[in-house]
């Protein structure tokens, strides 16, 4: 395989990649938006400004991904298969439920930096992405562990 072969079949898994990567940023977007919806209890309205701030950036992400993909010379590829239900959820439930999904997109931007290494346009794109997200994964740890922890009462002498 030549040196310019080699160029376009590796291109071509980046674009594969990286239309990955904005699936699931995109993806991320729909569940924080049906997950805003879910909150219940106490800390509802805490947790509703964060999902809101989520939407917001996730799509962000997705967008500027997508400038990334067609500046390649490329058009962005959209594939998403999501089925959203769910029962209401407290507010500490949904933040480790978005800590996750946070995780797993950290996960996948450090997977694919070898990737991108050495490229001037998408490896600082994509370490910056890394910041954000490795940001976004420590916010929301403090903010679970910020929540208050449920305290068992003892149950007075006497009654039910």
């Amino acid at each position: 395989m030549t040196g310019a072969s080699r160029v376009a079949g590796d291109r071509g898994e980046i674009i594969e990649e990286l239309n990955r990567l904005m699936a699931e940023e995109a993806e991320a977007c729909l569940r924080y938006f049906q997950m805003r919806f879910r909150l219940r209890g106490r800390h509802r309205r805490r947790a509703e400004r964060f999902f809101e701030e989520a939407i917001k950036e996730t799509l962000e992400h997705a967008d500027a991904i997508a400038r990334r993909i067609h500046a390649l010379g490329c058009v962005p590829t959209l594939k998403i298969e999501l089925s959203l239900a769910g029962e209401p959820m407290r507010a500490s439930e949904a933040l480790a439920e978005a800590l996750d999904v946070e995780q797993q997109a950290l996960d996948a931007y450090k997977e694919f930096l070898p990737r991108g290494a050495g490229d001037r346009q998408l490896e600082p794109f994509i370490r910056q992405q890394i910041a954000v997200e490795t940001e976004h994964v420590e916010d929301l740890r403090t903010a679970i562990d910020d929540m208050p922890r449920l305290r068992l009462v003892a149950k007075a002498k006497g009654t039910c």
